[in-house]
């Protein structure tokens, strides 16, 4: 018989209705009841511990209670967060007046336990209580309990990698967690919100075992009453105190060929401490179903196989004794596989009376269904399918059991349930793949496992009984080697992703519902430095390819030299070029070595085609195979990291991507500037990074994690965006990474966090408007990212453009289209009214000179800020000297003045500008030629600007570079001029709100109608009033603190679609 110790004490903090006389009576006849000082001498005689007082523990027993825990003992816990007050004796201070003191709220405790954080979770959405009948533990005890707030809990359960050395690896699966009790929301589609009560049950690492019930919230007085609450816990201690079994049902693929043969295998493990019992003999009966269609007609994520939609085909029951040694049973199912969809349902009774019910899944390979419909396609913004425009409400899926696993132990029954859950969602796009383990895949080259690329094809399969499109991700950070020394270069290590890629796409070169991602966030080369910029091998390969390529740039060793600031003792020949390093390199302002700063661009550059020739090469494979199927890159805000960016690697892709996550001040310019002019872009990732304060609390609400996605979602759309992806459904806690384990739609326990609701709410509006998406009206205003300078030892180029996006999109109302200063050919199909250069500082002359020629050929107004006369390497060049005259670059001073429109401005360089940046000013007479340095003195007085007609466009040039200043008005006012002169149209008239700070605004114009939306990050509530001056028509409504409006129109104006129209009202005007 179990033994339990009740910790109460009725002195003792206490949060909730406390048990009356009666139920601690009860208690008492059963168990151990123990005060705060008696508790540390009590538990280890105990099998299970019962902590009433929730978040207060006595810390003089803490090291006594870790220690029964670390035994793979029992614990039930009831009463709200787990452990988060710690509560000492006041004579512990020299004080005697027998009173407790409660310490401030800690997460150390509880993370002692694996669990990191617990969140405080909004019980208003529930409507009602329900139990988990896969455990059913709770089935009898629902009525026990009242809705109240509660906690999710963020585990960090897995502290090791199972793959040193690799970014994305998985870790081993040291507990799971499962829900006993669900809050559920009411109206047509029911959610769960909230698990307040879980069950932990540790399965290896320091805790092996150990099964824990956490009971979230507090405890009303309906708990206590009439001692069915006493009866509930003594049966929770029980089950506690026999500690875990673990099982796992399975097959042997998870997907098969018609005719084959299934084999079932149950495994079966007692892991509980030894003194929690003898070996428990298990019956398991198994049944075997057929879904009646492959195609899912309902999208219900309940586990429910409805005699309606399923077929029995068989059924059998096996027996099998749990104990401390790994057991299995085989069965060999007698039914030949056929097309389609089956379930494996499994109801597992025990001698001590437990009982649970397992799934797995499998498919019937079925190519023809996989070959229905069309695949997807793209035009210069949008994804289409099957003839309509597909704007994209995606998510990352890895799936809910075994996370990044899921390849290598797939079970299709919860792939079944979960995609159901993310259709009813509206979401329309999976990302999925590989970010690990790549070797467990293919460990010989060319010799790839079956069962994993069953497991792929069963995902597919899947996918499609929901409709859903797939992204399939095949690495991650820098590609598998497969033995070579340079993961992009080595002719091995390519040939051998080459065979990696065709052994998958091959399997599924007709299925119209999947497309490929090359690589997530890839950095060059050297796959021990991720995520610092371009970072060599100094493999031969390399060295090879950069000298080649520096041959095919600069034509002739002399011009490399003028380049490179090099004698020709330094660099005698091309082949003498060296692979720079870092340390190599000046990158800052004052350097204690002589060391030269001109490699460097060339060397991101070279790094740059060097991607896109890996990307060409392994699409090639993939045409090869099949040429329909679109091919991407995933990329991170590598824009302004030296990394593979969007415009550089456009060319080699169907669309272009960026995960939008650190920059939460730039989330605009994160979409300007990765959207090619030719292709979409998509925001392929996104979500909220964890955060902490600084005593390790989580800083962020529920609440606060919702409002940052829903803007992300916004402003992925607003910018021209096809849609946006979130990282990721269920959160990863089997990762030795807390940020993973904070991050997701779903909690660990798998309810749905408030963020889910970006979902459905994008899901509805979006597929309600998706026919708007033809034809979008380019932005008249383009900016020019200076990649010159962004590549260069001395980057200003992020802090000026998200600086000029921030003012433009902002403060004016205003929204522009990003360029690369690399690649300007799309100037002569989409011509802007307006393009902007802004502070670039070194920029390419080639550039400068096509800018030139397009404005004087085809119109329209050239805005260059900062100086014009350094050339790509910081080189002072006379440039532009028959447009602005003679002029010289020389430093700034703290404080400038720059002359508009008759008025003088203030203009401020603060902290490293005027050591770092420069300004360009007339040559005085007595001034002798550029030559004479950056230095030159005598370049006093207020700045003005160069406003010139240049062929049958005009030119204007402000010699400081003003987005890298303090103020805004002076950008506001040289905007205000570059606008006005170029004639750009105005999107909307603000009569109201406009000019708020952190209120963002604009129209998407369509060929059937338009989409406004606004996003706030202002601390209130925002009364906006518009008009559209197309159509004349007028709107007014409210904008929320951190929300989101959206709506759509016809071309008439009427209002077509509100997003989240329950809570939004829009009034015509």
């Amino acid at each position: 018989m179990s033994k339990s110790v009740v910790f109460y004490d009725q002195s003792f903090p206490y949060a909730g209705a406390r048990p009356d006389a009666e139920a601690l009576k009860q208690l008492g006849e059963h168990a151990i009841i123990a005060n705060a000082h008696e508790l540390a001498e009590q538990l280890p005689y105990a099998d299970t511990l019962i902590h009433l007082h929730g978040p207060y523990v006595p810390k003089a027993a803490w090291t006594a209670i870790i220690e029964h825990l670390r035994q793979g003992k029992g614990l039930v816990h009831l009463g709200g967060a787990p452990f988060k007050v710690p509560v000492f004796d006041d004579r512990e201070v020299g004080l005697d007046t027998s009173s407790w003191i409660k310490e401030p709220e800690q997460t150390g405790y509880h993370q002692q336990l694996n669990i990191h954080e617990a969140i405080a979770i909004d019980p208003s959405p529930i409507a009602r209580l329900t139990a988990n009948m896969d455990i059913p533990l709770f089935a009898g005890s629902i009525d026990l309990f009242t809705i109240e707030p509660t906690y999710g809990l963020v585990l960090h359960v897995t502290k090791v990698d199972d793959q040193p050395g690799q970014l994305g690896s998985s870790g081993p699966m040291d507990a799971h967690i499962v829900p006993l009790m669900f809050g559920v929301t009411a109206g047509k589609v029911s959610r769960e919100a909230a698990a307040p009560a879980v069950l932990i049950e540790n399965t290896k690492g320091a805790y092996t075992g150990g099964r824990w019930i956490m009971i979230n919230q507090q405890l009303s007085t309906a708990f206590w009453h009439e001692g069915a609450g006493v009866n509930a816990l003594l049966e929770w201690s029980r089950y506690t105190s026999l500690g875990v079994t673990e099982m796992w049902l399975k097959t042997n693929y998870a997907s098969y060929e018609q005719g084959d043969k299934v084999t079932t295998s149950l495994q079966l493990q007692r892991l509980g401490s030894s003194g929690s019992g003898t070996d428990a003999e298990w019956t398991f009966t198994l049944k075997l179903k057929k879904a009646n269609d492959s195609t899912a007609m309902i999208a219900d994520p309940s586990f429910s196989y409805k005699d309606d939609q399923f077929t029995t085909l068989w059924q059998g029951e096996t027996k099998l004794l749990a104990s401390p040694e790994l057991g299995f049973v085989r069965n060999s199912l007698p039914i030949p596989v056929e097309a389609g969809f089956y379930i494996v349902e499994c109801e597992a009774v025990s001698t001590d009376g437990e009982t649970r019910r397992l799934r797995q899944g499998f498919w019937g390979m079925d190519s023809q269904w996989l070959q229905q419909g069309e695949m997807i396609s793209v035009d210069r913004d949008y994804f289409w399918k099957n003839g309509r425009p597909l704007p994209v409400v995606g998510m990352t899926y890895m799936t809910s059991d075994v996370a990044r696993k899921f390849l290598f132990m797939p079970n299709v029954a919860v792939w079944d349930r979960d995609m159901a859950q993310m259709k009813r969602a509206g979401i329309n796009m999976l990302r999925t793949g590989i970010w690990t383990a790549w070797r467990s895949v293919m460990f010989v080259d060319g010799h790839p496992y079956e069962e994993v690329l069953r497991a792929i094809d069963a995902f597919v399969l899947t996918a499609k009984r929901y409709e859903l499109e797939i992204t399939f991700n095949f690495f991650a950070f820098t590609p598998e080697a497969w033995d070579g020394v340079n993961p992009y270069l080595d002719p091995r290590s390519v040939e051998a992703q080459k065979r990696f890629i065709a052994a998958i796409v091959s399997r599924h070169k007709e299925s119209t519902n999947v497309h490929w991602d090359l690589i997530n966030e890839p950095t060059m080369f050297d796959p021990r430095r991720l995520f610092t910029g371009p970072r060599s091998c100094q493999d031969p390969f390399e060295r090879k390819a950069f000298i080649h390529w520096l041959k095919e740039r600069h034509g002739s060793v002399r011009l490399l030299q003028e380049r490179w600031n090099m004698t020709p003792d330094e660099l005698p020949t091309f082949e003498a070029a060296q692979l720079p390093e870092p340390n190599d390199i000046n990158f800052r302002t004052t350097e204690n070595l002589a060391k030269k700063g001109g490699p460097w661009l060339d060397y991101t550059l070279f790094t740059m085609e060097m991607h896109n020739q890996w990307a060409a090469k392994l699409i090639q494979t993939i045409r090869a195979i099949q040429p329909k199927q679109l091919v991407t890159v995933g990329q991170d805000e590598g824009l302004g990291a030296q990394r593979p960016s969007p415009f550089f690697y456009a060319e080699a892709v169907d669309y272009t991507t960026v995960h939008s996550w650190w920059k939460m001040d730039d989330l605009v310019w994160d979409g300007v500037f990765t959207k090619a002019a030719d292709k979409p872009n998509l925001i392929q990732e996104t979500g909220i990074m964890y955060v902490e304060t600084p005593d390790g609390r989580a800083k962020r609400n529920e609440a606060e994690l919702r409002n940052i996605l829903e803007r992300k979602y916004a402003y992925a759309f607003s910018t021209g965006g096809a849609g946006a992806v979130q990282w990721i459904w269920n959160t990863n806690f089997y990762m030795n990474n807390i940020n993973e384990s904070n991050i997701g739609a779903l909690r660990a326990d798998g309810t749905e966090k408030p963020e889910a609701g970006v979902s459905y709410d994008f899901g509805q509006f979006m597929e309600s408007i998706r026919d708007l998406f033809v034809e979008r009206q380019l932005e008249e205003t383009a900016v020019v990212f200076p990649y010159s300078n962004d590549f260069s030892n001395r980057k200003l180029a992020y802090e000026a453009t998200t600086k000029l996006v921030r003012t433009l999109s902002y403060s004016m109302n205003v929204h522009a289209r990003g360029l690369s200063e690399y690649h300007l050919d799309s100037l002569s199909d989409w011509s802007p009214k307006l393009i902007i250069v802004p502070s670039a500082h070194n920029f390419s002359t080639e550039a400068l000179d096509r800018l030139v020629a397009h404005i004087s050929e085809q119109g329209g107004v050239l805005l260059i800020t900062g100086p014009v006369g350094l050339d790509e390497y910081w080189r002072p060049q006379s440039r532009l000297t028959a447009e602005v005259g003679p002029t010289v670059v020389t430093n700034l001073l703290r404080e400038e003045l720059l002359e508009i429109s008759g008025r003088k401005l203030p203009v401020s360089f603060g902290g490293a500008r005027i050591a770092d940046a420069n300004k360009q000013k007339p040559v005085p007479t007595q001034a002798g030629s550029a030559s004479e340095g950056a230095g030159s003195m005598g370049y006093t007085g207020s700045t003005k600007l160069t406003d010139i007609q240049l062929g049958q466009g005009r030119l204007i040039w402000c010699p400081l570079p003003v987005e890298l200043n303090e103020r805004i008005e002076p950008l506001e006012e040289l905007y205000k001029l570059a606008l006005a002169a170029s004639g750009v149209s105005e999107e909307l008239e603000w009569h109201q709100g406009g000019d708020c700070p952190g209120l963002y605004g604009r129209k998407l114009s369509f060929r059937d109608g338009a989409l406004y939306i606004f996003v706030s990050e202002y601390a209130i509530d925002t009364d906006i009033r518009i008009k559209d001056p197309v159509t004349g028509v007028g709107y007014a409504f409210v904008v929320e603190s951190e929300r989101t409006v959206m709506f759509a129109a016809d071309l008439q104006g009427d209002i077509t679609a509100v997003y989240r129209p329950e809570e939004v009202t829009i009034m015509s005007l």
